[in-house]
Parts: structure tokens; sequence; C-alpha cells
């Protein structure tokens, strides 16, 4: 397989079709404060705003923060006030539907099998594969940002183009970001992570990867009401369910779930928690690398050192958590995969995590997996990205990994990885 590394971290060198959607974005009718944010989102909605003092000011501050540390490019500062204005736009839909249909709330999210691990540890890989399975429901791109239809579109007035819209929108992304695909394999119909569903309740973490925010991310560890924040994500599960009509366990995965495992198991009834471990270093290289090469959408003259900082940050936070919290959870709904074992035996480790989980293994899932296994090769996208820490963010894997000794002690079946595979 040939090999990828990514010299352009610190001057980016962006194509002319990826230069032609920056400033597209850059063209965005909206000033980058808050009060146009909202007033942008007023003139587009078909139901009433949805006003929420806490929302609204965790953008502000999002949107102060990553203009603060480092200046932010017009088309940064555009992409971040149409994905906040679009954000409120589908809370508004979302609160409107469900006072409309107040049966939503009985909605039961029955034993969802949450992944929960690293980021690079696998929690991708493992979500999109047990996806395959239909018995599944889990989240899929376009879905986790546009989750709630038009009142147009929901009375068939106008056709739903909310698949097609992210379809051009993630071909525009990798215009910018083509090497993006080979980091996270998610098409616009793929299963994606359910924390872009928190966009909607202010907190906006996949833009944690495109921007600079150590202050407002310190919040987000330490300040942030978890609660207040997974009550709000079953309430959107329970909105998504509804829309589908159908009773079956949802798959989630997020690695920003690990310092929160109390509180998920608190609010949802008999989660099964599949955690995923990995040695730190290749999880910090593989992540830091990803933001470094993400800033560019936000940042002329990203700053990969940043990238670094905060990354170390997110991953301290992650298995500060973890650790602290693991023997809170009843052990029976606990399944730890290791890294190494997976790659060794995919199958094995997928019929652990159905054992434990109380699914049955089926003939037909068994197949529905491989199908998704044969037609999503490794290195499908031209090649697998390689790492240089010591160029790119003055640090070695050694000294990434001695942050961490408490988690290899907590779990001694992490293998130390010399090179990132």
């Amino acid at each position: 397989m040939s090999t990828i590394y990514i010299d352009d971290l610190a001057d980016p060198k962006v194509s002319a079709e990826g230069k032609a959607v920056l400033a597209a974005r850059a063209a965005v009718p909206i000033d980058y404060n808050i009060d146009a944010v909202i007033a942008f989102a007023k003139r587009q909605l078909d139901v009433p705003l949805f006003k929420d003092e806490y929302m609204f000011d965790a953008f502000d501050r999002f949107m102060r923060e990553a203009n603060e540390t480092h200046p932010m490019s017009p088309s940064g500062k555009g992409m971040l006030a149409a994905s906040f204005a679009d954000s409120i736009i589908q809370r508004s839909r979302m609160e409107a539907l469900i006072r409309h249909h107040p049966e939503i709330n009985d909605v039961a999210i029955k034993s969802p099998v949450l992944i929960a691990g690293l980021p690079r540890s696998g929690t991708t890989n493992l979500s999109n594969i047990m996806s395959a399975d239909k018995r599944f429901n889990s989240l899929k791109f376009w879905e986790g940002w546009r989750p709630v239809p038009s009142q147009k579109q929901m009375s068939g007035e106008e056709p739903d183009d909310r698949a097609s819209f992210y379809e051009r929108a993630l071909n525009d992304w990798y215009k910018i970001c083509p090497y993006f695909r080979n980091m996270l394999d998610v098409p616009f119909d793929g299963t994606n992570e359910e924390c872009i569903l928190f966009h909607m309740d202010g907190i906006p973490v996949v833009n944690f990867n495109h921007v600079d925010t150590p202050k407002w991310r310190q919040w987000f560890w330490n300040d942030m009401d978890p609660k207040r924040l997974y009550s709000f994500l079953k309430r959107a599960l329970q909105t998504l369910q509804w829309l589908r009509g159908n009773d079956q366990r949802w798959i989630l995965k997020s690695p920003h779930h690990l310092p929160y495992l109390p509180v998920i198991d608190e609010i949802f009834d008999d989660v099964r928690f599949i955690i995923t471990h990995r040695d730190p270093a290749s999880s910090m290289m593989s992540n830091a690398t990803m933001m470094s090469y993400l800033y560019r959408e936000c940042y002329e003259r990203p700053d990969p050192k940043a990238a670094m900082g905060d990354s170390i940050d997110m991953i301290d936070y992650m298995l500060k958590g973890l650790v602290r919290d693991i023997d809170k959870i009843a052990p029976a709904r606990v399944h730890h995969v290791y890294f190494h074992s997976y790659m060794a035996d995919n199958k094995g480790t997928l019929k652990g995590i159905y054992e434990s989980a109380d699914l049955e293994w089926t003939t037909a899932a068994e197949a529905a997996m491989d199908k998704y296994v044969e037609d999503h090769p490794r290195g499908r996208h031209g090649g697998q990205l390689i790492y240089k820490p010591e160029k790119d963010f003055g640090v070695t894997r050694e000294e990434i990994r001695s942050r961490y000794p408490y988690y290899f002690e907590k779990f001694p079946e992490i293998r130390v990885e010399d090179k990132h595979g």
C-alpha cells in the first residue's frame, strides 16, 4: 500500500477547486457575531425560533475565542456562522415537532450499545461495521446535521433534499481537505457520531477539530453540565426514532463520551458500553494531525502546535475521566476492546461484543457486516497516512506516552506501538 505524508500543515496548499469552496464560504451573508447568527436563523425558519440563552451563550463564547487565539479567515468565519445558524434552525424545528407530538417524549431508547474510546482507536470502524446490521438504528452523516425535515418537506410540498445537500457539502469539504477521507471514512449516508447532535444544544464538538479554543474546551471538560447535554441527546434520539417509526436499539459512538460514562448510565436505560483502547501515542499523533489538517478551513496560517495542545487537552480529560469512572459502571455491561486484538481478529471481537450486548449473532448480520468490509477495504482512498510527530509537533511518541502511566496501569492489556499501524 502506498503511503501519504501531509507536509503542508502549517502552510496549506489548497487546490483551485478548494479555494473556490473557501471563497463561497467567505461570501456567506452572515456577520460573525451571535446576534447576526440568530437573526439569520430566524429569517430562514418555518417554525417559531427556539430561544435558549444557554445555547446562544455557548455559541457566542465559542465564536469569540475561535477568533482570539488565532485570527480566523473569512471562510472560517462564514463556515462557523452558517453552521451555528443551521443548528439553531434544527433545534427550533425539533422543539416545534415535539410540541405538536408530545408522544415523542415517551419514545423508549432501549438498551443502546455505546462505543467510546480514544480517537483513532477503532471506534469508527466498529460502529460502521455494526451499523451494517440493520437491526440497529444508527445516525447517518446528513441526518446528524439536519435531523428534522422542514414543514414543507414533512408535508410533501417540497422534496426532502437533506441527504443530497450533505452529499454536495461533503464533496466540497474534500476539495479543501482531500486526505480527510483517509482519516475518517464516512460517506454522506454513512454512520456518524451522534455528538453532531450536540451542536443543537450549543456544544459544537465537531468544530473542536477546526479551531483553537482552549478556554472553551476547559469549560466543556470541567464546567459544562453533562446531565443537561445527555438529556438533550436522549430527546434528539427520541425524535429521530419517532420519525423512523421503529423501536430498534441504537448503536452510538463518540470519543467524547469517555469522561461522562456515569451520566450516560443514569440517563439511558441498560446501556451496553463498548470501550476501545489503544496506545495514546498513536491516538494523539493521528488526532493532532487531523486537527491541524482541518485548521486550513478556518485559518490561513494554521498552527500545528496549537492542534497538538488541543489534542493533549482532549485526550487527557478523556483518559482521566475513563480511569476515574469505569468502576462505577456494572462490569456486566462493559466490554473492553483492545486495538491490537481487534486488528488481529475483527470477527472474533465483534462476536464478543454481540454476546456482551445480548444481541443474537445471525447469519444475516454476519453477511451484512462481511459485505461492508468487502466494500470498504483499508486504503481504498489511495494510501495510508504516515506521521512525523517530531517534525510536525516537536514531540516524540515516548513523550506523549509518558503522560499516561495511570492508563496503562488500569488497562495493562494495552500494547505499546512503536509505529502507527
